[in-house]
C-alpha cells in the first residue's frame, strides 16, 4: 500500500538530499516530459534511502545519486539532438548507489520531489528550464525481469445502500443503474486478455469514498472507472459525459453542479469529506498533474467518451473536469462516467433497458481496452505486447 511520504529537504555539499522511505529500490523507467518546464520522471519499484542531486560545470551536468538503488536491467545511454539535455547515462557503483548523469547544453536550477505511484515511487525532477511541448516525449523502460501481470481496472458503481443517488421521474434509483452497468462491464472486461476487472461493490451496499479508493489500491488498480447517472434541474438535459479531476475549478457550470451534487450526496450519507487530507493530497496531485496521472486520466476519458458517442448523444463533446471527491486518488488514473441523465424521462427509460445497459458497457469496455493497449504500465502483459509490436 502506497503512503504519502513527508519529505524533509536539506542542503548537502552543494546538492540537495531528500530522505525517502527505507528500503532498496530498482530503477526501471525514465521519462523526459516537455511541459511548462522540462520535467524528468524516474520510476522506482519501491522506496530507497535517499536521493541526492548536484550540479557540475565545465561542462554543465546534473548528477542524481540514488543510494542503495540498482537498475532493474540495463538502461540505454540516450542522446537528444534538441533541448537542454544532451544525453543521459547510468552508472552502477556496486551496491552503494546508482548514479544518473545528465549532460546539459546549459546550466539548470533543478527542484524535485518524490511522489507515490502505483507499484512504487516516482522521482520528479523539474529542471527549471522552459519546456518545448513540440518536442517528442522520450521514455525508456527496463525489459521485464519479473513475471508479467494483468492490468487491473477498478469498476466503481456509484452510490449504493443507504445512498440511492439520483432518483428519476419514474422513481428509478441511480444506485441500481450504476450497479447493473458495472456488472456488465465487469463481465466484458473479464473476457479481455491481459485485463483483470475488480468490482468496488457487487451488491446494494454503501461504500464510503475513502474505502472505494482503498479497495482500488489493495487490488493494484491501474485505472479507476466510476459509473454514475446524471441528474440536473433541467429535465431536457441529455447525453453521456466523462469527467476527470480538476483542482482549479470546473470546466463548465454543469460540471461544477454535478460535482457538488455527488460530493454532497457522499457527505449526507455518512462519508468523510477528506478535508483532513486536502493539504497533502492537493500537493501530491499537483505534482502528479505535472507527471502522468492526470494526463493519463484525460487520455482514458477521451477514449471512453469517443466510444460513448457511438451509443447516443453526449452532453459535451470533450472530457470535462470537476472536483469529484471519488476521483482524488493521487496515484491511479481515474475517470467518472455519467452514463445518461436519469432526470430526463426518455433517458431514464433507456437506462432501465438491459439492451441500453449492455451498449453502455460495451462502449466503456472498448474505450478502456484502447487506453490500456496504449498506456498499460510496465510489467503488464499489455505493455509487453505493446513493446514487442514496437509501439
Amino acid at each position: 500500500m502506497l503512503q504519502l511520504a513527508t519529505l524533509a529537504i536539506a542542503t548537502v555539499l552543494g546538492g540537495i538530499t531528500v530522505p525517502l522511505l527505507a528500503g532498496d529500490a530498482k530503477l526501471y523507467g525514465f521519462r523526459l516530459v516537455q511541459q511548462e518546464n522540462v520535467m524528468l520522471h524516474f520510476d522506482l519499484d519501491s522506496a530507497t534511502a535517499t536521493a541526492e542531486l548536484f550540479s557540475l560545470a565545465d561542462p554543465d551536468r546534473l548528477v542524481i545519486d540514488l543510494p542503495g538503488a540498482t537498475l532493474a536491467t540495463q538502461m540505454p545511454t540516450e542522446s537528444f539532438p534538441q533541448g537542454v539535455i544532451r544525453s543521459i547515462r547510468y552508472a552502477q557503483h556496486g551496491e552503494q548507489f546508482l548514479r544518473v548523469v545528465l549532460d546539459l547544453r546549459q546550466s539548470v536550477d533543478p527542484s524535485y520531489r518524490i511522489v507515490p505511484r502505483q507499484g512504487g515511487q516516482r522521482l520528479v525532477v523539474d529542471l527549471g528550464v522552459k519546456g518545448s511541448p513540440g518536442l517528442v516525449r522520450t521514455e525508456s523502460r527496463a525489459v521485464d525481469t519479473v513475471p508479467l501481470r494483468d492490468a487491473v481496472v477498478a469498476i466503481d458503481a456509484g452510490h449504493g445502500g443507504r445512498d440511492p443517488g439520483a432518483v428519476g421521474q419514474r422513481k428509478t434509483l441511480e444506485k441500481d443503474i450504476t450497479l447493473a452497468v458495472a456488472r456488465r462491464l465487469y463481465e466484458r472486461l473479464r473476457d479481455q486478455p491481459g485485463i483483470t476487472p475488480v468490482l468496488i461493490r457487487d451488491s446494494d451496499v454503501y461504500v464510503d469514498l475513502r474505502e472505494r479508493m482503498n479497495i482500488a489500491r489493495e487490488h493494484g488498480a491501474d485505472l479507476f472507472v466510476s459509473i454514475h447517472a446524471d441528474a440536473i434541474n433541467r429535465r431536457e438535459a441529455k447525453g453521456s459525459s466523462v469527467y476527470t479531476l480538476s483542482l482549479d475549478g470546473a470546466s463548465s457550470e454543469a460540471a461544477a453542479w454535478l460535482a457538488r451534487s455527488e460530493n454532497e450526496s457522499a457527505a449526507l450519507y455518512g462519508d468523510v469529506a477528506l478535508d483532513e487530507l486536502e493539504g497533502n493530497l492537493r500537493q501530491t496531485i499537483l505534482s502528479l498533474a505535472q507527471s502522468a496521472t492526470m494526463e493519463l486520466s484525460m487520455e482514458a476519458g477521451a477514449d471512453v467518451l469517443g466510444e460513448l458517442k457511438g451509443v447516443g448523444a453526449v452532453h459535451k463533446a470533450s472530457v470535462e473536469q470537476a472536483a469529484f471527491a471519488v476521483l482524488k486518488s493521487p496515484d491511479i488514473p481515474s475517470i467518472l462516467i455519467e452514463t445518461a441523465f436519469i432526470s430526463n424521462l426518455q433517458e431514464e427509460k433507456k437506462l432501465r433497458s438491459a439492451r441500453y445497459q449492455e451498449e453502455l458497457a460495451r462502449a466503456i469496455e472498448l474505450g478502456v481496452v484502447r487506453y490500456l493497449a496504449r498506456r498499460a504500465p510496465a510489467g503488464t502483459h499489455l505493455a509487453a505486447a505493446r513493446r514487442r509490436q514496437g509501439s
